[in-house]
């Protein structure tokens, strides 16, 4: 555990401390997000009430106000007490959080993890149940026709940068989980996370960071009010279902506009996210010298994310594939070529999930990217060389490792004894 987290318990619980993990569900918890500064007694007592009995707090965020301490009786004895000078104004204490917001983002820390892969994705899966409350939240305001409180967001995007700064593979490991049920949320939160990587190892600020972040998360909050099964079709759209799916965006404007608090620079990109530089996007055409490299990230974070999970109007495609398909646009002029390769270089030749075949003729998953050496991750290993499943699944970092495994390729999936127990279809890697 990092050293700014600490788990306590409820008991040694104090207004003005950040909770970022409790020892309950977010079904039974009081609040709408498990992450979030005790602002009152009332707060606790209400945790408290919940059943929780173990709180993991950041004490990087958050403020406790300082009580001067007691001399002790041994000082009393020995050394007889001076007049109390008259008490100096107190200094203005700024809290913690408000140095972190404006302070920038090293893109290095990307490549240098705080803590383990396995650690981090058990606190991605729970920052993303929260954003799915979230987003859920908001989707009630949607259907009610009324503004969208964006500060609802805020906690949700600043957790997401933290996490990335912590182990940038957890969440981006999520994203690429097979998905069942709330495709439309997946899908926004997977452009967020994957956005905001890209953003970070570009150098963008904190501010711009957080402007992506939102313009991410809601870019396609249009689909709310359209049939969602058209969302994920996987097949050619017919020319009228063409014209109910490029409604989305415009659908979007409404809605963002009834919030007077929401950013313009984050609905702007929003609007672009299906703009193409050689102007064949739309709803505005618009070319490169038109669009701002914030837009231009949310493109190709989108369209990779629609490809893989086949969200648009073609069947999903594995992710070293997608990465081809994206580069092939890129010299078509669709995309910044220089984008594109700093999207391969930052995901790996063999993304993560990647379903691969090592050169011993086992088969497995790519589990963890070596981002200085992309052609020697970490992989887990599910089928013998003879094509048996393993019982137990056999987790080698090839690049330490004594039997000087490659990996060959991906595997072929139109070959139907390629994985016959369908354990190369990822759902869960922890």
């Amino acid at each position: 555990m990092s050293s700014a987290l600490q788990k306590i318990s409820i008991d040694e619980l104090q207004v003005g401390m950040f909770i970022v993990e409790m020892d309950i569900s977010w079904i039974k918890s009081p609040f709408l997000l498990h992450r979030r500064a005790m602002k009152s007694k009332n707060d606790i007592i209400l945790l408290k009430k919940a059943g929780a009995k173990i709180v993991t707090i950041d004490l990087n965020k958050g403020h406790i106000e300082e009580q001067k301490k007691p001399d002790t009786v041994q000082e009393s004895l020995l050394v007889e007490p001076a007049p109390a000078p008259a008490p100096a104004p107190a200094p203005a204490l700024t809290p913690k959080i408000e140095t972190k917001k404006t302070k920038e983002i090293d893109p290095e820390l990307l490549n240098m993890p705080s803590v383990s892969l396995k650690e981090e994705l058990n606190r991605a899966n729970m920052l993303k149940e929260e954003a799915l409350e979230a987003f859920k939240n908001i989707n009630t305001f949607v259907e009610n026709n009324q503004p969208i409180p964006v500060k609802e967001f805020e906690p949700v995007i600043d957790d997401t940068i933290d996490s990335l700064i912590r182990n940038s593979q957890a969440l981006l490991t999520l994203m690429h989980f097979k998905r069942y049920e709330e495709k439309l949320f997946s899908h926004s939160f997977s452009v967020m996370t994957l956005a905001l990587t890209f953003a970070i190892k570009e150098g963008v600020s904190r501010e711009d960071l957080k402007t992506l972040g939102l313009a991410s998360l809601l870019h396609d909050i249009g689909w709310a009010q359209l049939p969602l099964n058209l969302f994920g079709k996987a097949k050619k759209y017919t020319e009228n279902e063409i014209k109910v799916v490029q409604q989305h965006q415009k659908i979007a404007n409404i809605i963002v506009d009834r919030s007077k608090d929401f950013p313009s620079a984050a609905k702007q990109i929003m609007m672009n996210h299906h703009e193409r530089i050689d102007g064949s996007g739309y709803p505005d055409g618009l070319k490169a010298d038109q669009l701002d490299k914030l837009s231009n990230i949310l493109i190709l974070t989108d369209h990779y994310d629609e490809l893989v999970h086949g969200l648009a109007d073609r069947p999903g495609l594995i992710p070293s594939e997608t990465l081809r398909f994206l580069y092939k646009e890129a010299v078509q002029n669709k995309l910044k070529k220089s984008q594109v390769e700093q999207l391969i270089k930052l995901l790996g030749i063999y993304p993560l999930t990647s379903a691969i075949e090592l050169t011993s003729g086992e088969q497995g998953i790519v589990v963890e990217i070596n981002r200085d050496k992309p052609l020697i991750p970490v992989v887990k290993i599910m089928y013998t060389s003879e094509g048996n499943a393993l019982a137990q699944p056999v987790m080698v970092d090839l690049e330490t490792d004594e039997k000087k495994r490659q990996i060959k390729g991906v595997v072929d999936f139109s070959n139907a004894k390629a994985d016959p127990q369908n354990l190369l279809i990822v759902e869960d890697v922890s």
